[in-house]
């Protein structure tokens, strides 16, 4: 677990997502929850025996079951955008009975009985605040990612948890995303006026703003390899070669480079729609 300020944490152990915590007088507001149900519950009780406090809150960065998975095992109310409690709130009730998100960390979770959908209680539409301890933990509506995307920012620290709009050593989802909001979200990231020295992407390491680029770079690269797809009239099952250059930009463990195909083909599938509804001039 890392420390980034005071009461506030970062763990980039579990795989699937980074999860983060914010400590306050009574108890601890969760960022996502492990992808694995031994992980999630290890979590908890990690946090719990730390900060001698219960948990208070699980906040959702998006819907992806990578981060809503282990919701159950923490027992507190769920904070997540409208948008996201209305994704999460069409699924079926339990796990196993829900179609496969392309891609997923949550693909390798080997046994989903019993495991159930925990849909947000507390909803909002464009910005929350939670006056945690004497800190403001700022809930902000950053569509790009998904529809329902959010960030976390806790300005008086510079710390910024972005959910997989940013990402390291590990694609992000395309296949539900609005590249030019997430693009400009990423722009109004980098710049000098915005305090975030500590950037927490929705999956790896925690970065800086440098380490922004490499997300927007992938970004605009898959954009113009499916616009040029789409020019030369391609077929779309030839989209898997496309999806095959792109996985060689993405440094990674060796196991999980299908995974990781799978996921970039999704998204190349959700831009090439998107174009082909909407052609290019």
């Amino acid at each position: 677990m890392q420390k980034l300020a005071k009461d506030i944490f970062v763990e980039t152990k579990f795989p699937g997502v980074t999860v983060g915590a914010v400590v306050g007088p009574d108890g601890v507001v969760c960022i996502d929850t492990p992808t694995h149900p031994a992980d999630a519950r290890a979590w908890r009780q990690q946090l719990e025996q730390a900060a001698g406090k219960p948990i208070q809150f699980v906040i959702n960065l998006d819907h992806h079951r990578d981060r809503t998975l282990g919701n159950q095992w923490f027992e507190a109310p769920v904070i997540a955008h409208e948008l996201t409690y209305e994704r999460v709130r069409m699924l079926p009730e339990l796990y196993r009975n829900m179609p496969a998100e392309a891609g997923a960390d949550s693909e390798l979770v080997g046994d989903l009985s019993g495991l159930r959908a925990v849909p947000p209680q507390i909803t909002f539409a464009d910005r929350l605040t939670l006056v945690v301890g004497e800190r403001e933990v700022q809930l902000v509506h950053r569509p790009g990612v998904t529809p329902g995307a959010v960030w976390v920012e806790i300005p008086s620290h510079g710390v910024v948890f972005t959910g997989d709009a940013v990402t390291h050593k590990a694609p992000p989802f395309l296949s539900d995303a609005d590249l030019d909001a997430w693009l400009d979200a990423l722009a109004d990231l980098r710049k000098k006026r915005t305090a975030a020295r500590f950037i927490v992407p929705g999956r790896g390491a925690v970065t800086n703003k440098d380490g922004v680029k490499p997300t927007e770079d992938f970004l605009k690269l898959a954009r113009r390899k499916v616009e040029a797809f789409v020019r030369s009239r391609r077929p779309r099952v030839e989209l898997e070669n496309v999806a095959h250059d792109l996985l060689g930009k993405v440094p990674g463990p060796a196991d999980l480079r299908n995974v990781y195909q799978r996921r970039i083909r999704a998204g190349l599938e959700h831009l090439y729609d998107q174009l082909t509804v909407a052609p290019l001039k």
